[in-house]
């Protein structure tokens, strides 16, 4: 073989080995930009939820003292579709928690491997 067979040769490995690399790093940062979407979406969520407690407290507040309410309930005008809005954002949350947490965990097999 002469020199420059052997160099076609290295050439090829190096390019062989700089698309697996990059194939590699690739799929890491899409890794990486579905867990920062998933984290984003879900401080979105808690933050909507908090907007949403801070709703259910100012209309039981409104109840009690401005419509003279003696107590509030699920049959309070509003109260119901409230907590209704807030047990659906919970919901997507922890929706949200699972698949990150699945996606470590599918991160920690794969490096374990």
């Amino acid at each position: 073989m002469d020199f420059n067979e052997r160099m076609k040769q290295v050439f090829d490995r190096g390019l062989e080995s700089s698309r697996d690399l990059f194939s590699k790093a690739r799929e890491k940062a899409h890794d990486l930009g579905e867990k920062g979407v998933l984290k984003f979406e879900i401080m979105q969520l808690e933050s909507q939820a908090e907007k949403l407690m801070a709703k259910l407290g100012t209309r039981c507040y409104e109840a009690l003292t401005q419509e003279g309410a003696d107590s509030v309930s699920l049959d309070t005008s509003g109260v119901h579709d409230l907590i209704s809005e807030i047990d659906q954002v919970e919901k997507r949350i922890r929706e949200k928690e699972t698949k990150l947490a699945q996606q470590k965990h599918a991160e920690d097999d794969a490096s374990s491997s």
